[in-house]
């Protein structure tokens, strides 16, 4: 790995994490109920993101899509924040909604890449 690439990938997490702690921060307070809402729109929007990057990939080079996924986004998505809001729902009796939330999850980020990916494909 480059130098160059380093820092882009570096400066690009500290700022993804920054935009995730600002969003979680603003959005947290908004959410009714135990269900983690916050957390979902970030994953999604994160997902949208990827799904875009990764349809643009060619036309912004391969620096910008390395900054942009495994920078920004690696610090603005949260996978392991997901998975600890799961286990703590299971362990207070909400094992129904645990499981609802780690499928909303997956299901509804992966529709969110496919849709990212698709509307940049229809622009390019």
């Amino acid at each position: 790995m480059s130098l160059t690439t380093f820092l882009l990938v570096g400066l690009g997490g500290a700022c993804g994490a920054l935009c995730r702690h600002k969003a979680l921060t603003f959005l947290k307070p908004k959410a009714a109920g135990p269900f983690p809402w916050s957390t979902l729109l970030v994953n999604l929007v994160s997902c949208t993101i990827a799904g875009a990057a990764l349809a643009g990939c060619l036309a912004m080079g391969q620096m910008a899509y390395t900054a942009l996924t495994m920078g920004f986004l690696g610090g603005f998505s949260t996978l392991s924040t997901m998975n600890c809001e799961a286990v703590d729902l299971a362990g207070e009796g909400r094992r129904g909604m645990a499981a609802a939330y780690v499928a909303a999850t997956y299901a509804l980020t992966l529709g969110a890449a496919g849709a990212g990916f698709a509307g940049v494909s229809a622009l390019l």
